[in-house]
């Protein structure tokens, strides 16, 4: 029997990590590991979520990133003082090994690392959707029976990413944070299309002074489900989604294969396939006529829950 065990961090003692990357990115790596183990009939050890974290303690976030209160081993990974043992006693073999079981025995197969984000799982989001739901701690199942017929999902990713201009977003740099008007913009056209005010729930790790142009539209509400897990499920069941350029928007996007639009060169990676009727769209401004025919049609398909 071999064994597959996402180290989401270099510094993971099994018991908690210290610093490494944020949700959206670390969700990469366990999902390639729970893949793996379903595909090769590996045993999972269950990975180390617990991070200590100090720079969103300093830049006082509301989502200080500890990661400890997402979720729980409800599919029999191994966890413990096992895996503990298993870390300390076992050999570790690297990510690229994990069709070559047949060449060793009692292994453990690492994956590390986010890199080709979903490139190797992007036909298994309803498996990878499966295995979130399954886990998640009782706290964050709230998010998978909230009623979002009919509405927009919106994320806002600012606190760590950085103020940059329109023009250097609109020319491909990542992990900076979209304008505020660009959302109130889009908000303000996909109710034109729909020729009606479309509910518009909005997901922000912003304040209320940074979210302001937004949140001054009417029939807008800003919503959170109390972690970040919790909201990326919370959104990925949105019928309509304007998304950030970031991995959290990612996450939503590949889970529930909704229609999207995002910023001119921000959506880091495609990915609906030919099995996908959804569109996923870029703009720096203007919705083009037939996107806006076809956010029409999505959306006259929902019971009009967001109507006023």
């Amino acid at each position: 029997m071999n064994y597959v065990y996402p180290k989401l961090s270099e510094k993971d003692l099994g018991f908690v990590r210290l610093g490494g990357a944020g949700l959206g990115n670390i969700l990469f790596t366990y999902a390639r590991a729970a893949v793996c183990a379903r595909d090769y009939g590996y045993r999972l050890i269950w990975p180390t979520w617990f991070s200590f974290k100090l720079g969103p303690l300093l830049r006082r976030e509301m989502d200080k990133r500890f990661y400890n209160d997402l979720f729980q081993n409800n599919c029999g990974a191994i966890s413990g003082i096992r895996k503990l043992w298993y870390l300390m006693s076992k050999k570790r073999v690297p990510e690229c090994e994990k069709g070559h079981g047949d060449r060793f025995d009692n292994k453990i197969i690492e994956f590390t690392g986010f890199e080709g984000c979903f490139e190797e799982i992007l036909y298994d989001s309803a498996y990878v959707r499966e295995m979130l739901e399954k886990n998640l701690k009782k706290k964050n199942r709230a998010a998978l029976t909230y009623d979002f017929s009919g509405t927009i999902g919106v994320h806002i990713r600012l606190g760590d990413f950085g103020r940059v201009s329109a023009d250097e977003v609109k020319n491909g740099r990542h992990d900076s944070a979209l304008p505020i008007d660009w959302y109130a913009g889009v908000i303000r056209q996909i109710r034109e299309y729909a020729g009606r005010e479309v509910k518009a729930c909005i997901f922000s790790d912003g304040t209320d002074e940074e979210l302001a142009p937004v949140l001054a539209l009417p029939a807008v509400e800003r919503i959170s489900f109390g972690t970040s897990i919790a909201d990326i499920m919370a959104l990925s069941r949105v019928p309509l989604f304007v998304a950030s350029g970031s991995s959290f928007s990612m996450w939503a996007r590949y889970l529930g294969r909704m229609s999207c639009i995002c910023y001119t060169n921000q959506i880091k990676q495609k990915i609906l396939t030919e099995k996908d009727s959804s569109f996923e769209y870029e703009t720096d401004g203007v919705i083009a006529p037939e996107i806006g025919e076809r956010i029409r049609d999505i959306l006259a398909r929902q019971k009009k829950a967001g109507d006023i």
